[in-house]
């Protein structure tokens, strides 16, 4: 019944918001961050385009958009930061001021991510060292500017990328690297253990922390860590606080996304030949056991896995004290719909 409502009211922001959970969903948008950042930008726009409506939009909305990519903690962290403060605003000042307020909220909020990725730049950067061989996968927002501190530094280090399938978002990294003046390797998943014999650091991203030190992160990442854990290389992390899951203790409990594309794995002339014969699945992230992982940078400093627990205690409380989105969403109903 909402949703009717909207489309007819804000057809912009309903149609704006389709879009983006279509591409969440097909993995259009790579990077967590920039997930997040995408989220936040058309809620927006929905205050613009839609203000009457607009606790009626998010109730809506919200949970379709997380719902699209729940493997980022990054969104479900950066929405609920933004309900908590639009609800306080909410309650004290009424719908006109709250929806006044959005884009100044998601404007506080992008700077807070942007220090602290700022803060993770500078501390990982350190942990490079000439002649370093580093292997990454996928892209992170929050790694490129690590690397490119170390280059500012004048250390002199190379990477291996991987092509990072089913998307492929690893040859967006290779690029950025590439005109960084890095020198760069593109190498095919597959050659992860291969390659690690010449490798002296890891450094991968992360969608998700998990309470017990668990990383959600690209497919391909978990055998990434295996690989060097046998090889004896480190594997650092790099994840601000704002990365970090409270719903759940082990990152296994998060679902995964899985796409089923023939185009995105086979071939133009096989796909006549099999698509819709074989059965076809590509899932997007895995999940890489706190034993695998040496070192997450944070933006607090560098924490063993193991350590997790008691940094969110520190921070959140034990259990921590933070509300869920169904809590902030009620919230919102509560203080008036529009019909």
């Amino acid at each position: 019944m909402i949703l009717t409502l909207l489309s007819s009211v804000c057809p912009k922001a309903v149609e704006s918001s389709e879009r983006l959970c279509e591409e969440l969903r097909k993995g259009i948008v790579i990077s967590s961050t920039e997930s997040a950042y995408r989220a936040l930008d058309t809620l927006s726009e929905a205050s613009v385009t839609c203000p009457k409506y607009y606790n009626n939009y998010l109730i809506k909305w919200i949970p379709r958009i997380i719902e699209s990519r729940p493997t980022s903690q990054v969104l479900i962290n950066l929405l609920r930061k933004f309900l908590t403060r639009y609800v306080d605003i909410l309650r004290n000042k009424g719908l006109d001021d709250a929806v006044g307020s959005v884009p100044s909220i998601i404007s506080d909020i992008k700077n807070e991510v942007a220090r602290i990725n700022e803060s993770i730049a500078s501390l990982g950067s350190r942990r490079v060292e000439d002649g370093d061989v580093i292997l990454t996968h996928s892209y992170s927002t929050t790694l490129i500017p690590l690397f490119k501190k170390a280059l500012n530094r004048g250390i002199k280090f190379s990477v291996y990328v991987t092509e990072s399938r089913p998307i492929g978002e690893g040859l967006v990294t290779a690029e950025i690297l590439n005109k960084l003046g890095i020198r760069t390797t593109l190498i095919v998943d597959s050659a992860v253990r291969f390659i690690m014999k010449k490798v002296t650091k890891v450094f991968i991203g992360a969608d998700a922390v998990a309470a017990n030190g668990a990383v959600v992160s690209k497919i391909g990442t978990s055998a990434i860590a295996l690989a060097a854990k046998e090889a004896r290389v480190r594997v650092y992390v790099a994840a601000g606080t704002y990365k970090f899951g409270f719903e759940t203790a082990f990152g296994e409990l998060i679902e995964g996304v899985i796409l089923n594309d023939p185009k995105l794995i086979m071939p133009k002339n096989w796909i006549e030949k099999l698509a819709g014969k074989v059965i076809v699945r590509e899932p997007l992230f895995d999940v890489t056991p706190p034993e695998y992982i040496n070192v997450i940078i944070t933006e607090v400093g560098l924490i063993a896995p193991q350590a997790i627990p008691i940094l969110v205690k520190e921070i959140y409380g034990w259990p921590p004290k933070v509300k869920s989105i169904e809590e902030l969403l009620k919230e919102v109903k509560r203080y008036g719909i529009s019909s």
